[in-house]
């Protein structure tokens, strides 16, 4: 038998504590380093800002955050900053972190959907700490 894989660890807590799982990779060792989010699995319904996430990398790293603000746009990916929940943390709390985002993962405010529409097409993917 395989052992459980990280994410199937965590989806009963995530759901229980109403937290989104969205498996990634962070970009770097740092513990506030920025995550990449591939575009699977797709999210049974968009996030929107202010949503809680958890999330998690296949080398058991975890963040509990909060989407709080779109950072840039990018052709494929937005680039958000998620704050971290406090009450995941006890008094060691992280510092915020930037997520790369499938653009489809998140429904957008009005004005960035007007904005993304305009200029995607121009947009580059670079995912870069």
């Amino acid at each position: 038998m395989e052992p459980a894989s990280p994410v199937n660890c965590f989806s009963a807590m995530a759901l229980r504590h109403n937290y989104v799982l969205l498996e990634g990779q962070p970009l770097t060792e740092l513990p506030h380093a920025a995550w990449f989010i591939p575009l699977h699995p797709v999210p049974s319904q968009p996030l929107v800002l202010g949503q809680r996430i958890l999330l998690v990398s296949p080398m058991s790293r975890t963040y509990f955050g909060q989407i709080k603000s779109i950072v840039r746009l990018e052709k494929s990916y937005l680039v958000i900053s998620v704050s971290p929940e406090s009450s995941a943390y006890g008094p060691f709390i992280p510092l915020p972190c930037q997520v790369y985002l499938p653009t489809s993962f998140l429904v957008l405010p009005p004005l960035h959907r007007l904005q993304y529409s305009v200029i995607a097409s121009h947009l580059s993917d670079a995912i870069l700490e």
